[in-house]
């Protein structure tokens, strides 16, 4: 009858602020985690990486975009803008986007 009392004891003083510390540093870490683009698209005044590239930007809005390209170097990503339509056919680069208006009144 000692026993299970010692074990509720235990459970409770112990493994529970335990648990309670070791989830607070793995959501702390967690927190401070950071998603960049510099694996993929070159930063806008280093290009030291082998494998990223620019972002492809292809203007299909028929007006200017540079708030859009403002905020991508913001970001450090440097934009090359194409006038290509077909941005499938350009296979270089590690990504692409397509602004328009297409669908919009």
């Amino acid at each position: 009858s000692v026993f299970p009392f010692r074990l509720l004891l235990f459970g409770t003083f112990i493994l529970l602020p335990l648990m309670a510390l070791m989830l607070f540093h793995l959501w702390h870490n967690a927190s401070s985690w950071e998603i960049t683009s510099s694996p993929y698209f070159l930063p806008t005044k280093e290009k030291t990486q082998n494998r990223s590239t620019n972002l492809l930007i292809f203007n299909d809005t028929g007006s200017e975009i540079e708030d859009f390209i403002a905020a991508l170097k913001t970001q450090n990503i440097t934009p090359e803008i194409t006038k290509e339509k077909n941005i499938t056919r350009l296979p270089n680069y590690n990504g692409a986007i397509k602004i328009s208006r297409q669908g919009k009144v």
